[in-house]
């Protein structure tokens, strides 16, 4: 059973805070396992010019940190916990709401300049698709993930349907 925050001990609540004010290294929610696998299903769908397949994902391992750290910043930490949970979630139409909200708002403030901007729009999509989709009830993360190559990435922001649903 979660804890109200009026039942928060001040250990509790101390914690809580540290979580919110986290130093820059440890603003960020997915294990390096899951940036490493993101990298690789996102190098399958985009090319970034001038760069060797290997230099690529080491670029997109960076990208994923951000985006991240992005989420980190403008999500609940306990939107995680969602992500990872199967019999908990949003429905579609919040899903669809996050992914167009987050993503304008990402691509505001991430800037890659060594992507093109189209490239940048389509990984910031894509991976805050994937983290909302896995929000969704009967869903985790690591689902998502592994169907990542089925998942069509639209090109307009209004036209979420096909990233967020089954």
């Amino acid at each position: 059973m979660t804890t109200k925050v009026a039942d928060l001990t001040p250990d509790e609540f101390l914690l809580l805070l540290d979580d919110f004010y986290a130093e820059p290294k440890k603003r960020n929610k997915m294990t390096p396992e899951e940036v490493k696998d993101l990298a690789i299903r996102l190098n399958k769908k985009i090319d970034v010019p001038f760069i060797k397949e290997t230099g690529e994902e080491k670029i997109l391992v960076k990208v994923i940190f951000k985006i991240d750290t992005f989420l980190y910043d403008h999500l609940p930490n306990e939107f995680y916990d969602v992500i990872r949970s199967t019999d908990r979630g949003i429905s579609d139409k919040e899903a669809r709401r996050l992914v167009r909200r987050l993503t304008r708002l990402a691509n505001k403030k991430i800037d890659i300049p060594y992507l093109p901007e189209p490239v940048e729009h389509f990984a910031i999509k894509f991976v805050i698709g994937m983290v909302v989709k896995a929000a969704r009830k009967k869903l985790n993360f690591d689902g998502v993930r592994a169907n990542s190559e089925a998942i069509t990435v639209p090109d307009s922001d209004e036209d979420i349907e096909a990233l967020v649903e089954d």
